[in-house]
């Protein structure tokens, strides 16, 4: 069971980033999803919008997310 949680926020459609960055943390590719031995990741704000690579970075939370080494909390519009 996971104790320990990553927040990773406002990935943008940055999928080189992502990975970079889940890498550094510790966090390998196995079976198609990336895994840590410890913890999961907790992904907030937007996952696309900018980057050059919006879908597979999609497709990268949703594989960990299905896989159950990450969530995502979506973002919610906030009225002015």
């Amino acid at each position: 069971m996971t104790t320990s949680f990553d927040i990773i926020g406002d990935v943008h459609g940055q999928f080189d980033k992502l990975v970079g960055l889940v890498s550094y943390m510790g966090y390998r590719e196995v079976g198609g999803t990336w895994r840590h031995p410890s913890r999961s990741v907790i992904f907030v704000g937007d996952l696309i919008d900018r980057g050059p690579k919006q879908l597979a970075t999609v497709d990268l939370v949703r594989r960990m997310v299905e896989a159950g080494t990450a969530r995502y909390v979506l973002p919610q519009d906030v009225a002015t």
